[in-house]
């Protein structure tokens, strides 16, 4: 199923919103004199803004012995920046006030299976999706057949997937015809993204699916199981 891409500005959160407060945990390390932080949870890695705590990090990571990464629970926001020239986001954190810090490794959760789960759309295209939709948008691999399904933001849709190791894609796709107030736009853009996936990977509770190129296009976070 061939479905025009609409622009993602219509259907993301804007910048300013996704910058609310939250607590991050992960390692706080400094290269080439620039602090970096890695969370845990996801392996994103961004550049740490030299205001708020980031002094503190500082000198909780010089305290350690060189080259040491430290394990850190942060109160942060993450900010945006557009190159309207170069027509690329720059992504770093700002970290607020620091909650504990040691050193640690990150807890490792296991894998969730590929198939038979059901996987929350929680990022598409580097941007979070919003909540405007009724419900969020998921997937869901039968590992009975080689069927996926799922929920677009307006409409339920299934159709064939194909899965070889690491390699997987989607297609054709068809979908119910439900009359929404909201949701196309991320619709079809959810679509556009499968059609486009060429490969997957999990990490704890995330599935990632990837394009030709080895990019991230959307990311899932697992339900949590009845």
């Amino acid at each position: 199923m061939m479905l025009r891409a609409l622009p993602l500005l219509a259907l993301l959160l804007p910048a300013s919103v996704l910058a609310g407060e939250k607590i991050f945990t992960g390692h706080y390390f400094e290269q080439a004199g620039a602090g970096l932080f890695e969370a845990c949870l996801t392996g994103d890695r961004w550049p740490v803004a030299k205001e708020g705590a980031q002094a503190r990090l500082q000198r909780l990571v010089a305290e350690k012995r060189k080259g040491e990464p430290l394990w850190a629970k942060v109160v942060g926001e993450l900010h945006h920046e557009l190159d309207l020239v170069k027509g690329t986001r720059r992504t770093y954190l700002v970290v607020n006030r620091v909650i504990e810090s040691g050193a640690r490794a990150c807890e490792k959760k296991a894998d969730r299976s590929l198939k038979n789960t059901q996987w929350n759309l929680v990022r598409l295209h580097g941007r979070e999706v919003g909540e405007g939709a009724r419900r969020k948008p998921y997937l869901m691999l039968r590992a009975d057949r080689d069927e996926a399904a799922g929920y677009g933001g307006c409409n339920h849709f299934a159709g064939g997937y194909r899965l070889q190791g690491r390699a997987l894609t989607f297609g054709p796709l068809g979908a119910t015809r439900m009359a929404c107030k909201t949701g196309y736009e991320l619709e079809a853009a959810f679509f556009k993204a499968l059609e486009r996936t060429r490969s997957w990977r999990i990490r704890g509770d995330l599935l990632e699916l990837h394009d030709g190129e080895g990019k991230p296009i959307a990311r899932f976070v697992a339900a949590s199981p009845h």
